[in-house]
């Protein structure tokens, strides 16, 4: 599990960690407003973001609706 500032450093860094090692990165938001980086099956300690497999976001029933602006 890796922390960051913001949400668009750790999408990258979910997106590039899953398309090179072919698995599945969870990205979560804290309570104290960072982000992080974790395998599926580490505790998550806050909100899902995002799940990221092969390079591409994927939806699940864990993350967020993302709405339309």
């Amino acid at each position: 599990m890796n922390t960051y500032r913001t949400l668009n450093q750790a999408t990258g860094v979910a997106r590039t960690l899953s398309a090179r090692s072919a698995r599945t990165i969870v990205v979560y938001r804290t309570d104290d407003e960072k982000f992080v980086t974790a395998a599926p099956n580490d505790p998550v300690m806050g909100t899902i973001e995002g799940v990221y497999r092969d390079g591409y976001a994927v939806r699940t029933v864990l993350t967020r609706a993302q709405q339309a602006g």
